[in-house]
């Protein structure tokens, strides 16, 4: 689960809303959770969310682990959302 601080996400609004399709996101006012952000996805064939499980699992990954840098969760998100290379025609 990626962690975000409300001002990050406030910034970057369009970008959060497109990577939490993939995974949710724990929204951090001074650094305590405030919101969890959770994508649908297009075309979304997942199973239907189930927030009381994901909120339990959310909580105890930041008791355990705490949030991330914001450069950290900048870098990660980058991976996530660069276009891919596409392969040539007739190449494997």
């Amino acid at each position: 689960m990626k962690k975000a601080t409300l001002e990050m996400v406030q910034t970057r609004l369009g970008e959060y809303v497109e990577s939490s399709a993939e995974q949710p996101i724990m929204i951090l006012r001074d650094g305590e959770p405030v919101a969890l952000l959770v994508g649908l996805g297009k075309n979304s064939k997942r199973k239907p969310v189930k927030l009381r499980e994901i909120l339990r699992e959310a909580w105890q990954d930041y008791e355990e682990h705490g949030g991330i840098p914001h450069e950290e969760f900048w870098k990660e998100l980058a991976k996530e959302t660069a276009p891919r290379k596409k392969k040539k025609a007739g190449t494997r």
